[in-house]
């Protein structure tokens, strides 16, 4: 058989191995799950925006108290300057110390032995933040806002820090406190390094303050703070409890030049 006869044989149909209502059929089908799961990404994406929502409310609420503790360090701090440089005198002057130094005040904290000097004792919170790493909702917060969020709470993990080493320094004043008579030099020293350091603690408190409330104040959530504080949560009751702790050298001006909007 030739060439050109082979060609001229039946040739075979393709046949589609679905009919055409069931091509349609799988094709509703698969366009149905498309928008079904669509729907449901559409869905979680948005429980994950109000997650992220909730989580700023949450992250606004610690800045807050962060701040309000930062003016208060800010008040004080004049207070506490001038604690450091008495009890450095009564330390350098020879019989200067026949007599019991006046314990200082514990405020709101009650101490079974007395101690010459007290700095604030607080708890900077950073629980919401905490809580938030590696969330999905944490993702959902612009990257230059969640950068500032974590920026500002590893600087109040760094106060908390310090707040810690400040409040075991003070420990070191414990000889002060009884009524002394000459001081043997050694132990004279040692007042004098734990003064040091105390005074170390001191001005770091006041920097770290003034970074947080910078920093915060830079931030969207800033001018909602301020106006919040301004309101009364750091007016005159407030700063009538830090003077009956610490005494009339309390910096009002402090807490007002700070709480005053860039445009005043």
């Amino acid at each position: 058989m030739s060439g050109a006869e082979a060609d001229s044989g039946p040739k075979t149909r393709f046949r589609w191995p679905l009919s055409r209502q069931r091509a349609v059929e799988l094709i509703v089908v698969i366009f149905g799950v498309l928008i079904a799961l669509g729907l449901e990404n559409l869905i979680e994406e948005i429980r994950l925006r109000g997650d992220a929502m909730e989580l700023e409310r949450a992250f606004d609420a610690d800045l807050g108290e962060a701040v309000q503790l930062s003016l208060e360090r800010q008040a004080v701090s004049p207070c506490l300057v001038g604690r450091l440089k008495a009890l450095e005198q009564r330390v350098l002057t020879p019989g200067d110390l026949a007599a019991p130094v006046p314990a200082a005040s514990g405020g709101s904290i009650t101490f079974a032995l007395p101690a010459p000097y007290r700095a604030p004792t607080r708890v900077w919170i950073t629980s919401s933040f905490d809580r938030a790493l590696g969330t999905e909702a944490l993702k959902r917060i612009p990257r230059e806002r969640a950068d500032s969020y974590a920026g500002v709470f590893a600087q109040i993990v760094t106060r908390q820090q310090a707040n810690d080493d400040e409040f075991f320094a003070v420990a070191g004043l414990a000889p002060l406190v009884p009524a002394q008579g000459e001081l043997d030099p050694e132990v004279r020293a040692d007042l004098l390094r734990q003064l040091a350091l105390l005074d170390r603690h001191q001005a770091l408190a006041a920097i770290q303050g003034r970074q947080i409330i910078s920093a915060v104040m830079a931030m969207p959530v800033g001018e909602r703070i301020r106006a919040e504080l301004r309101e009364g949560h750091v007016g005159t009751e407030w700063l009538a409890g830090l003077r009956s702790t610490y005494g009339d050298c309390v910096d009002t001006t402090a807490v007002r030049r700070l709480l005053v909007a860039p445009d005043e």
